[in-house]
């Protein structure tokens, strides 16, 4: 018993087993076995500390791009992209889609081409040269305009341009009515077939690059026993409330007589 007792004593408290040389020994094999690890891992500690690095780096540069952002009264600019201000941008929940109705849906007339005139009314806005710099845009050959309280400069807002060629080519599609009412009108290379190819595709990148994913449906049409044309959709969707941006736009408006154009200075 006593013996037994001994034995398990040493066994318990162990270093009573090693010697000086024993310790050593076994410090050794750790110092290996560390340097076996380190040689075995090398790589993942530098792909670690790589990661690390550029993960610091591109929070010290969104930080940066952050303080950058200007927000004014004009607009919002960021990371090269203008947008108007949040607090003037308004959105609303409405039907993907409704039947054609009055004031669009009439014959080619005076009142139609009044309609279309008053969304046009903003198509060319003016742009503070500020605006430009944050935007990084070469200013050398940019049109300037007369009549602001700086060097300003001629700009165009997407959705004008895109309702612009829609309007031309509308146009287009009752040439028999505005071809004679026409006639003599400047700029009439806006009905040419070249320009009528760029309006189609301009309007064809912006479908694409927002694309609508609303879902519609057609209805079977027993007379013609094939499916009807007609499509239709009960989908909701987020629309821009078009009086948001008219309103904003509307306040930067060029408006005839209330400027001239000019090129841009040898400074600018």
């Amino acid at each position: 018993m006593e013996k037994h007792s001994e034995d398990s004593g040493d066994r318990l408290l162990g270093h009573s087993e090693f010697s000086d040389d024993g310790l050593e020994e076994s410090q050794d094999r750790q110092r290996q076995s560390t340097r076996s690890w380190l040689r075995t891992n090398v790589l993942s500690i530098l792909i670690s500390f790589l990661l690390l690095y550029i993960a610091v780096l591109q929070t010290i540069q969104l930080t940066f791009k952050s303080s950058k952002c200007a927000a004014t009264h004009h607009g919002e600019i960021d990371d090269e992209h203008f947008t108007l201000p949040k607090d003037v941008l308004k959105y609303e929940e409405r039907p993907e889609w409704l039947p054609p109705q009055l004031p669009w849906k009439q014959e080619p007339s005076d009142a139609l081409d009044a309609i279309w005139d008053d969304v046009l009314y903003s198509l060319n806005i003016r742009i503070g040269s500020d605006e430009l710099d944050l935007l990084n845009e070469n200013k050398t050959h940019r049109v300037q305009v007369t009549g602001g309280k700086g060097d300003d400069y001629v700009g165009v807002l997407g959705v004008y341009h895109h309702m612009h060629c829609l309007n031309n080519i509308r146009r287009l599609l009752s040439w028999d009515y505005y071809g004679p009412k026409l006639a003599g009108e400047k700029h009439m290379e806006g009905f040419t077939v070249e320009h009528s190819h760029h309006c189609i595709d301009t309007i064809r990148q912006a479908l694409m690059c927002h694309a609508n994913t609303g879902l519609y449906t057609s209805e079977w049409d027993e007379e013609a026993r094939l499916p009807s044309r007609d499509l239709k959709s009960n989908s909701m969707t987020t629309c821009v409330r078009w009086d948001s941006v008219n309103d904003w736009a509307r306040q930067r408006a060029l408006r005839p007589g209330q400027y001239m154009y000019q090129p841009p200075r040898k400074n600018s």
